[in-house]
């Protein structure tokens, strides 16, 4: 009867030895993921399975490239708890855990979180290393982000002044590496309005950078950029110009000369110069950015308007009124497709719902914004060739005569599929082109 007992134990233990810890497969690596994940953390049984954990962070990363960070967080959960088991809960080894999870958590935005991931992983590097060790430096610098973030930036000072001090105590007050920790002390300061001692840090990373790299690396930026904002809060106006200018000779050689990171600076340097009402500096500037981004985002691109609003008000500020004017007209233009792409989708969404008298009303909504000069409505229809219809036009009257045969109002139809027609076969069709009809009248005839 004992042995039949042993028998049995032993038989439970083997099998249990070879059930698998997770749903996952471990003869290999995921090439797709699910649409959800549902992983159960567990302490795991056994020793630790490195293949099995390296196919684990391969889907986590995959996870976090499509943003899904709610899901690999449990993944990384799962790691870490696996190694701790395995190997202790003090273990060098588990630092790379913490870090994956600190930085789901951070990009979650949940900063508590992440927070105590980096805290123990600098725990467990400085008893491995010591508090002086390079190793040291990684942790140190997540945590000033995680604390910037929070707006704590006294706390985030003391963790980039520590970064500081153990590089330069390691390889010399002048190493390359001290660079961009002095840059992370700087942009601290000027947060909390220290520009003075904020202005050294940079001036201190710019002399370090020129000395090991050269007077023109893209590596100098960060620091030419914060040397500039100190500037311009000393009001040391002359300085925060040669520093932007600078940086802007910088981005050109090493990015080209119509590149976002081009117009980013440009934007900076038009908007120092109009504060100092160097009006034609920074319409220069403005129209620099407009056409770099016109030329990559588009036209309509949130951040083409917004430099259109620029160049427009640097146009004002000249007297340049007759500039200005198409200027506004256009962002006019770009506001109303917003808006009548917002109501065109609202209506499709109520015609769907057979709601369709709200759905009538609202592409009505959208003809009148569209149509200026009647010429949904008018009997003879004409196109100005200098301000014809906007193509949006056509569309709505589309949607809108579809709505209409829905409704059985035929009749109704027809007559708007006659002017989609004509919209749509305006560059071949052959309009009588004429000036468009003056306000009054078009307002009428719209009635």
């Amino acid at each position: 009867m004992l042995k039949i007992g042993f028998l049995l134990i032993s038989l439970c233990l083997v099998v249990r030895a070879q059930k698998p810890r997770t749903g996952f497969d471990a003869a290999s690596t995921p090439a797709s993921l699910p649409a959800t994940m549902d992983v159960t953390a567990s302490r795991g049984v056994g020793p630790f399975d490195a293949k099995q954990a390296q196919e684990w962070r391969v889907a986590a990363e995959m996870l976090c490239a499509q943003s899904r960070y709610a899901e690999a967080e449990k993944l990384y959960t799962k790691l870490l708890e696996e190694r701790e088991h395995a190997l202790g809960l003090n273990s060098p080894e588990i630092v790379n855990d913490l870090n994956d999870l600190g930085r789901v958590t951070f990009a979650q935005m949940k900063y508590q979180q992440a927070l105590s991931y980096y805290d123990r992983a600098l725990q467990i590097m400085e008893t491995a290393k010591g508090r002086q060790d390079l190793a040291v430096v990684a942790p140190l610098g997540k945590l000033t982000k995680v604390y910037q973030m929070l707006e704590k930036y006294s706390q985030a000072e003391n963790y980039a002044r520590r970064a500081v001090a153990i590089v330069e105590k390691n390889q010399g007050p002048d190493a390359p590496a001290l660079a961009p920790q002095l840059i992370a002390v700087g942009d601290l300061l000027i947060f909390e309005k220290q520009y003075p001692a904020a202005e050294q840090q940079f001036d201190r990373a710019v002399k370090i950078l020129e000395k090991s790299t050269g007077a023109a690396t893209p590596e100098l930026l960060p620091a030419l950029d914060g040397l500039a904002a100190a500037y311009v809060e000393m009001h040391r106006a002359g300085d925060a110009e040669t520093a932007w200018r600078r940086a802007l000779s910088i981005r050109e050689s090493a990015f080209g000369a119509s590149t976002i990171e081009v117009a980013e600076t440009l934007d900076k340097l038009g908007k120092f110069y109009f504060d100092q009402k160097k009006y034609p500096e920074a319409a220069y500037c403005y129209e620099r950015t407009l056409f770099i981004r016109e030329k990559l985002h588009g036209d309509m691109a949130p951040d083409t308007q917004s430099t259109l609003t620029q160049v427009a008000a640097v146009y004002g500020a000249q007297g340049r009124h007759a500039d200005a004017e198409p200027l506004f007209r256009s962002m006019l233009t770009a506001k109303e497709a917003d808006l009548v792409s917002s109501v065109n989708s609202l209506a499709a969404l109520q015609a769907s719902r057979d709601r369709n008298a709200e759905a009538e009303s609202l592409y009505k909504t959208s003809i009148n914004v569209l149509d200026r000069y009647g010429f949904v409505t008018a009997r003879k229809p004409v196109i100005n060739p200098n301000d014809p219809p906007s193509p949006m036009l056509a569309e709505t009257l589309d949607q809108y005569a579809a709505l209409l045969k829905k409704m059985r109002k035929r009749s109704d139809a027809a007559k708007i599929e006659a002017r989609a027609r004509m919209l749509h076969g305006l560059p071949e069709a052959k309009l009588a082109a004429a000036p468009a009809p003056a306000g009054p009248t078009a307002s009428k005839k719209t009635k």
